[in-house]
């Protein structure tokens, strides 16, 4: 399969944009020795619709990267990080093979990575068989925070960190995963203890009430905003369930509670998403 890719293969540098009188086409002759080096070419042929974002000979010189100086599993998973069955074309979230996320830029044109990092498409994306080749203007940076990393870096998650040490969740969203965190905001998980009925000292002192909320905010799994069962229900790790509603809501006590700016942030081992709430078991 590696010698039927390689026999169709054209010219990269000839191919990945039509000429243009106002710009040269993107270089990208790395990735010619790179499929060999990977071993890659069975994976690349299937399915129909798999996108390559391909950055430039002259993205990756700037960045410092050799993808054929990697070793062949290292150069692997990068790669991998760089295909998605999804069109960059369209908007929302752009899931990769490796299991992160791009997210469409707030302001200008273009996606952002799990670094922060924003990626923009250069010209107009080029078939080769089953592979369609999109040219980018940097590499994609792959997830090195864990969940406990994002959170506990984060100056507007102080008080949920706090929380999180206290009640020993801290090593859990360290480790392996993959987890995804609903992650309330500060004024939310102060006013938990209120719509509990609960003074906040109390709930702070109370571990094991403390511990139990908390739990009900990480579901297992790596679960894209996209991909949330809507309407439906997730097992979360307090044993209790994740309410989902239509419109892309999640029901907390009598309130319906929307994704908050900045959730879909791709972590090591999971996913952080916020919410402008704590999450309550709903109201009977």
């Amino acid at each position: 399969m590696l010698n039927a890719w390689m026999s169709w293969m054209p010219s990269w540098q000839s191919s990945l944009m039509p000429p243009s009188p106002s710009a040269p086409a993107p270089s990208c002759q790395w990735l010619d020795e790179a499929m060999r080096h990977a071993e890659l070419g069975a994976l690349l042929a299937a399915p129909l619709g798999t996108t390559l974002l391909a950055p430039t000979d002259a993205a990756l010189e700037a960045a410092g990267v050799q993808p054929t100086a990697m070793a062949p599993d290292a150069l692997q998973r990068w790669l991998l990080a760089h295909l998605t069955l999804a069109s960059p074309q369209e908007d929302g979230l752009l899931p990769l093979l490796n299991g992160s996320l791009l997210r469409r830029a707030e302001q200008g044109p273009g996606w952002v990575d799990a670094e922060g990092q924003v990626v923009r498409l250069l010209g107009r994306p080029q078939w080769r068989q089953q592979l369609r080749v999109q040219a980018i203007d940097r590499p994609i940076a792959a997830a090195r925070q864990t969940v406990w990393q994002r959170v506990s870096g984060d100056p507007t998650l102080a008080r949920l960190a706090g929380a999180m040490e206290r009640c020993g969740l801290h090593h859990l969203l360290g480790c392996g995963g993959p987890f995804t965190l609903f992650a309330p905001s500060e004024a939310g998980l102060a006013r938990a203890a209120a719509r509990l009925g609960l003074g906040h000292a109390a709930l702070w002192q109370d571990t094991e009430r403390l511990r139990a909320l908390l739990l009900n905010h990480i579901v297992p799994g790596r679960w894209a905003s996209s991909e949330l069962p809507w309407p439906g229900r997730l097992r979360t790790l307090g044993d209790g369930e994740l309410h989902l509603e239509a419109l892309g809501r999640l029901r907390s006590g009598d309130l319906s509670l929307p994704l908050a700016r900045g959730s879909d942030q791709p972590c090591s081992n999971g996913l952080l998403h916020r919410l402008p709430e704590a999450l309550l078991p709903p109201a009977d």
